[in-house]
């Protein structure tokens, strides 16, 4: 008889490998060892061939630390079966007074009550199970009989019989139900066949196990579907590891063994704390309550970490834990482990070139403010020859012409400072700070932006409401900041009909202005608001990534925050704090 197949799908995951092929005497003979989860039934004629399957199955029991449990039948009292086995064990007394074996009268467990409670008795079993693991038994081993059943409450031992094969077939337990023959007819016998994994029958004198046909061809159909599922496991390139509540690591795949270090079979048996260990030479086991983690909500999204290596050197990895809800079972985990090692690797060099683009840009730049100031300043020189030249005029079209080449040159300077205020910015010197009205240079960056809102017929509203708005900055740089917002703005307004921008002000909690540029544009994803300050990172089709990055350091080197967040009213709000002065 061939017992190595699994009972249940829910064995595969509530057992590990080795326990599900690790089989226990089942002391009887022509029946052999038999796994952890066997449902057995015995057909009897006499109290002689019951006892002649009992007294030696419960020996081996108690021979190998399994808690054992008789419910004796009608025709055999606890005494008699207490004096029967004590012949095959001669120490009962002692182990009965020790609560390792307990022999009670069907009474006493089946019919506490007029009605038989099939609800009952599966918790009964369920709770003795617990308890047998708790003290440190390998299993349970459990026998009862059928004598007491009447016509009425076969019906319902057969949905019994249904309700506890699950709990049998997915815990250290084996169980064997006893019937006598002239209580069975051939469709009682049928049924009890149906729900068991084999019978106990004798046959010229001898005890023969016959198979159930159904078991049997439900115990290949889950064998060819474990195959394919250890086949689909191992031939993940992510790591995959099953752990019990105590965090023993009941199955692992060939990934998640390689990606620390570990042969495969060092990792099965072993808590799930040797790999997230910190600090290097150390290799005790860390006991995981993972009960209280799991209860915390702390697996219901992937997380990153660094776990160990059998080096001691760390790995990152990202995981996904999900439980496996088994009714009346121990909570078994299953960790779905990815290797960030290749990802961060990528990360680094993506960031070094970014920083390396960033460095090219900053010589451009200079090298560009360089050439372009001079033509600047000999701008700057002709104008102000030609103003002084006109000054010596006296008609009225020359005051206006000295006029507008005093804007000229104004404007020429005004080009100058902003060049220079960059190249000392990408030369990442101090901002030139300066007691400021905040309201009085949103008023001037708005000035330089009028003619572009007004060309891309954008509404711009100004609400001023902070009652303070003295700052301590860079006149230059802060205006820059608002002169890129507004601009940004109204690019996106280009899409849309509604092209509204609205500046305002307000004063927030601790000392500090808050300044929203807010637009009915269309708007952006999460995404793209995540990453919106990051370094070549545009949402304009030839946008090149800068001028929000640059905007980022220029307010965080006056100790503010700038983010943005979605509009209300459809569109987006850029934000962005600075201190009042004090």
């Amino acid at each position: 008889m061939n017992f190595h197949a699994a009972r249940a799908l829910k064995a595969t995951v509530t057992l590990t490998g080795a326990n599900r092929e690790q089989l226990r005497p089942s002391g009887i003979k022509g029946l052999g060892d038999v796994p952890w989860g066997a449902h057995l039934c015995q057909f009897y004629e006499s109290d002689s061939e019951l006892l002649e399957i009992l007294v030696p199955y419960f020996a081996a029991g108690l021979a190998s630390n399994e808690f054992c449990m008789w419910i004796t039948s009608e025709t055999i009292s606890r005494s008699r079966a207490i004096e029967a086995l004590q012949k095959a064990v001669p120490q009962l007394p002692v182990l009965l007074d020790e609560g390792r074996v307990q022999i009670l009268d069907f009474r006493d467990w089946y019919k506490l009550t007029d009605n038989f409670d099939s609800g009952r008795v599966c918790l009964g079993w369920s709770g003795r199970y617990e308890a047998a693991l708790a003290r440190g038994f390998e299993g349970m081993r459990v026998s009862g009989d059928t004598s007491w059943l009447n016509e009425d409450e076969w019906e319902d031992f057969v949905h019994y019989e249904d309700q506890v094969d699950p709990l049998i077939g997915s815990s250290r337990i084996i169980a064997l139900c006893t019937y006598s023959v002239t209580a069975c007819d051939t469709t009682k016998t049928c049924e009890v066949l149906s729900s068991h994994d084999c019978a106990l029958v004798r046959r010229g004198g001898h005890w023969r196990a016959i198979e159930s046909y159904g078991r049997r061809r439900a115990e290949q159909a889950l064998r060819e579907s474990e195959v394919r599922l250890r086949a689909t496991i191992g031939s993940a390139s992510d790591g995959i590891i099953t752990v019990d509540e105590n965090g023993e690591v009941t199955l692992a795949n060939p990934a998640a063994a390689a990606m620390f270090g570990y042969k495969l079979e060092e990792l099965l048996g072993e808590s799930i704390g040797l790999l997230l260990e910190r600090g290097r030479g150390s290799r005790r086991r860390r006991p995981v309550d993972l009960l209280k983690i799991a209860d915390r909500g702390y697996f219901e999204r992937r997380r990153e970490f660094g776990w160990r290596h059998k080096d001691g050197s760390t790995v990152p990895v990202e995981c996904a834990v999900s439980e496996i809800g088994l009714e009346r079972l121990r909570r078994h985990f299953v960790i779905c482990v990815q290797d960030l090692t290749e990802r961060r690797r990528a990360e680094a060099r993506i960031r070094q070139l970014h920083s390396d683009r960033l460095l090219a840009m900053g010589g451009m730049a200079t090298t560009l403010a360089h050439e372009i100031n001079q033509p600047l300043t000999a701008t700057a020189a002709y104008l102000n020859a030609a103003r002084r030249t006109i000054a010596r005029m006296s008609d009225s079209r020359a005051r206006a012409a000295e006029e507008a080449l005093e804007r000229a040159c104004g404007q020429v300077l005004r080009a100058g400072g902003i060049i220079r205020h960059m190249r000392e910015f990408i030369a990442r010197s101090e901002p030139n700070k300066t007691r400021e009205r905040l309201h009085a240079l949103i008023g001037a960056a708005c000035e330089l932006t009028s003619a572009t809102a007004s060309h891309a017929d954008v509404r711009l509203v100004l609400d001023l409401q902070a009652e303070h708005d003295t700052i301590i900055g860079d006149a230059v740089q802060l205006k820059q900041v608002i002169v890129n917002l507004v601009r940004n703005a109204i690019e996106a307004l280009r899409a849309v009909e509604v092209r509204r921008l609205t500046i305002s002000t307000a004063a927030v909690d601790a000392g500090m202005i808050r300044i929203d540029v807010a637009d009915t544009g269309p708007g952006m994803s999460e995404a793209s608001r995540a990453r919106l300050f990051e370094p070549f990172k545009t949402t304009k089709a030839h946008g090149l990534g800068v001028g929000l990055a640059l905007s980022r350091s220029i307010i965080e080197a006056h100790y503010g925050t700038i983010w943005a967040e979605p509009n209300h009213g459809g569109g987006t709000v850029l934000r962005f704090t600075l201190p009042l002065a004090e």
